[in-house]
């Protein structure tokens, strides 16, 4: 896969993901009202699993093995600890400024793509990752 799909091929998937980050943030306030954060981290896996499930019986999907395994079990790390990591956040402070700030990630993915992928840095992409910061710094005030 070399990430130059057409527009609409990733930027619905996108917009999902923004939304349901959204909503995420909403839902679990309201969880936690009345349970803790680590409660709530051990319903994940059961939603995972449910997609897992329908990833294997539906689309006969297989389990990686090799290199882009490993590289696929590595970014499965690195999502469990981010989602811990929000709820813990959410958990402590607002949820209104708690997700822009938890956004300000593009950063590291503009740095890391551009070392670890040889992807370019453009003008655009700098001004706009400079801009998603500052929308999280406003939002903390």
């Amino acid at each position: 896969m070399d990430g130059k799909g057409s527009l609409m091929s990733w930027l619905l998937p996108a917009l999902g993901n923004a939304l349901t980050l959204g909503l995420m943030g909403i839902a679990l306030k309201y969880a936690l009202k009345t349970i803790t954060w680590q409660q709530a981290v051990l319903l994940v896996p059961i939603a995972y699993a449910v997609i897992a499930l329908v990833l294997i019986f539906g689309f006969g999907t297989r389990f990686p093995v090799g290199v882009g395994g490993a590289w696929a079990a590595l970014t499965a790390v690195f999502a469990a600890a981010a989602l811990v990591l929000v709820f813990v956040a959410l958990d402590r402070g607002q949820a209104s400024i708690v997700v822009p700030v938890t956004s300000i990630y593009p950063i590291v993915t503009l740095v890391g793509s551009a070392v670890f992928l040889a992807e370019g840095v453009t003008v655009p992409k700098v001004l706009g990752t400079l801009l998603v910061v500052a929308g999280a710094t406003l939002v903390t005030r």
